[in-house]
């Protein structure tokens, strides 16, 4: 991860994206990128059999998860990647749980700015200057979207007796059923 403290935004001219979810988000994604630049390089790492529908085969390398399934395999491919001299990683952070680990070794080893794409095909980098979409979109991952720090705190506040609760009502339950066998 490179330049996550400024705000500065690199010209995207060699691009490794990781495909890790959808593929209509990889499309989408594809379809804006190739016509703003026609010299634009996007390699592509996936867990899919074959390349995303709108992949330029000319224009980039499609690297595949299956073929990098041991340790020194993976090794070898982030080396390669980070040899390569790519200008952004970009993540699909869509939601979905494919290739976690894989994207974020990717954002951890490869010496390039991450570019953040959602799962609208939107995207922003992972900068200081995009603290309050990274806020958000976290939130929203993690389900604190819409809810306000009071009505947060009343849930915390509530949790511990509702299980308490629950669990007397189960305590009861079973206890009465011991007594009538008796």
């Amino acid at each position: 991860m490179r330049s996550v403290l400024s705000r500065r935004t690199p010209s995207l001219e060699r691009l490794l994206v990781v495909e890790s979810g959808s593929r209509t988000v990889t499309q989408k994604f594809l379809g804006l990128i190739y016509p703003a630049a026609p010299d634009r390089t996007v390699d592509i790492l996936t867990c899919h059999p074959g390349p995303p529908p709108g992949f330029d085969p000319s224009r980039g390398r499609l690297f595949q998860t299956q073929y990098a399934a041991d340790r020194h395999s993976r090794k070898k491919l982030f080396r390669q990647f980070a040899s390569s001299g790519y200008s952004a990683v970009c993540l699909m952070c869509t939601g979905e749980s494919v290739m976690t680990k894989w994207k974020w070794a990717a954002a951890l080893r490869v010496p390039a700015h991450v570019l953040i794409i959602n799962e609208n095909a939107d995207y922003f980098w992972l900068n200081r200057g995009s603290l309050r979409m990274v806020r958000a979109m976290l939130k929203h991952r993690v389900g604190l979207h819409g809810l306000g720090p009071l009505r947060l705190a009343q849930q915390a506040i509530a949790f511990p007796f509702t299980v308490l609760l629950l669990a007397g009502f189960a305590a009861r339950v079973h206890a009465r059923r011991i007594l009538r066998t008796l």
